[in-house]
């Protein structure tokens, strides 16, 4: 069994197994992964087989697991603990005070076994957009950097630096969020908010649907905690699945004011 960083020709493979689970992949992580962070992405291998898939992302304080697939042919002989194990291997050189990730019903019970404990639930929200005008509210990525940090604990401006490249930063209120764009959806987060005011919630929902082209998919990764499900129906959003979110730590952890992840589960 060999367990390295991802090689081009792998991310094809990647993409097969991925599209066959159901997984939707934006096109923000794809750049990212198959460019500067590409040693964040890893493969598994038997005898030359590719038999699995980790991603270990990691920021100053922190680390993110995600993308943690096994080959359906290969699952059951214990190709996703050693991809687990590798990934937290590699996030403990940089010494985080977390590692996160998302979770499956499916994968759930492997985490847990390893003392990741669930704090809350990441609810995948997909509804169009409208097309209708431009955002009034002017937005900077300063801002919606200061606010993302004080929520998550850390500052996370490479990562957010990377998807403004071709997103749209919203604003409304004391809500921050990015709006980022791509061919075959569009997709909202991260979204912090300072006072869960369902007023912000509205107003910037409202300028996330009208800047995306109408009938144009909007996802939105929401934690369950920022308790806006009736203003997601309300704009015509419906539930499309959802995942535990997970923390392994040795010391309490709170998240305050995130509403949707910046990713579709993999990088936070």
């Amino acid at each position: 069994m060999l367990i390295t960083p991802l090689e081009p020709p792998d991310w094809t493979v990647f993409k097969t197994l991925a599209a066959a689970e159901g997984w939707t992949l934006s096109f923000q992580e794809q750049r990212l992964f198959l460019n500067h962070w590409r040693p964040f992405f890893f493969t598994l291998k038997q005898h030359g087989d590719i038999c699995g898939f980790v991603s270990a992302v990691a920021y100053k304080r922190s680390g993110w697991i995600g993308n943690l697939l096994v080959a359906p042919a290969k699952r059951g002989l214990g190709y996703g603990s050693a991809l687990l194990e590798h990934a937290i291997s590699f996030l403990r050189r940089m010494q985080p005070d977390r590692i996160w990730l998302t979770a499956s019903t499916q994968g759930a019970p492997l985490y847990r076994r390893r003392g990741f404990q669930a704090l809350d639930v990441i609810t995948r929200w997909t509804g169009h957009g409208l097309g209708t005008r431009e955002a009034t509210d002017a937005a900077e990525l300063g801002m919606l950097i200061d606010l993302d940090t004080r929520c998550w604990g850390e500052s996370r401006a490479p990562l957010l630096s990377q998807l403004e490249f071709d997103g749209l930063p919203l604003c409304s209120g004391n809500d921050r969020a990015l709006l980022q764009t791509s061919p075959a959806f569009w997709q909202l987060g991260p979204w912090l908010s300072a006072a869960k005011s369902p007023t912000d919630y509205r107003n910037l929902l409202q300028q996330a649907q009208a800047k995306t082209p109408a009938g144009r998919t909007l996802l939105a990764d929401i934690l369950n905690s920022a308790e806006i499900d009736l203003i997601l129906r309300d704009h015509g959003f419906s539930r499309q699945g959802s995942n535990e979110l997970m923390c392994l730590s040795d010391a309490p952890v709170a998240i305050n004011g995130v509403v949707a992840l910046a990713s579709l589960g993999s990088i936070g």
